[in-house]
């Protein structure tokens, strides 16, 4: 895994109105390759993004739109190329940390039927590159299978033709004295 964003393209939180500000950026060939080698992929051959920041209240952004790719990796079966197309929708809201919020510790209470809280807003951008990564990144199939892969049964767990069970081996144990006499 990556741990600095292979695609960057900050804004200045300060430079977005309320009504908005759209970015639509595609990965060159170099930051493709980038990708592909950052997540073990063996190529990404198209990445692009298209995006809106809106700016809200109390100091907090939305950030609206599409991540699309289009890649290649290895089956976990055969190892045969396996393509995936990504389309994956964008929807997160950044927001200052308040300072109640920042000297938090210990216990924290989850409530599952409440909205999600905001990501934190730290320094004066965001870099929407990274983001649309982030979204990227979470839409790869972890488990890609080419069409008919299918596992062998030897490899599969179940056991073979004059496999003995591990249990029949500690069955057999069963009444021996404990100090081997």
């Amino acid at each position: 895994m990556a741990s600095a964003p292979v695609i960057s393209r900050p804004v200045d939180v300060g430079a977005i109105p309320a009504t908005g500000i759209e970015r639509r950026f595609t990965a060159n060939e170099a930051e493709r390759a980038a990708l592909a080698e950052a997540y073990g992929l063996r190529e990404v051959r198209a990445f692009s993004a298209d995006l809106v920041a809106k700016a809200g209240g109390r100091g907090s952004i939305m950030v609206d739109g599409r991540v699309t790719a289009d890649i290649i990796q290895d089956c976990v079966v055969s190892l045969e190329p396996v393509r995936q197309a990504i389309d994956e929708p964008v929807a997160v809201r950044f927001a200052p940390e308040r300072a109640e919020e920042a000297g938090r510790s210990g216990e924290i209470e989850v409530d599952l039927d409440a909205e999600d809280p905001p990501e934190p807003l730290v320094g004066s951008s965001i870099d929407l590159g990274a983001l649309a990564e982030e979204y990227f990144v979470l839409a790869i199939d972890p488990y890609p299978r080419a069409p008919g892969a299918e596992i062998p049964a030897e490899s599969a767990g179940e056991p073979h033709e004059g496999a003995e069970s591990p249990f029949a081996a500690l069955a057999a144990l069963r009444g021996k004295p404990r100090d081997g006499r």
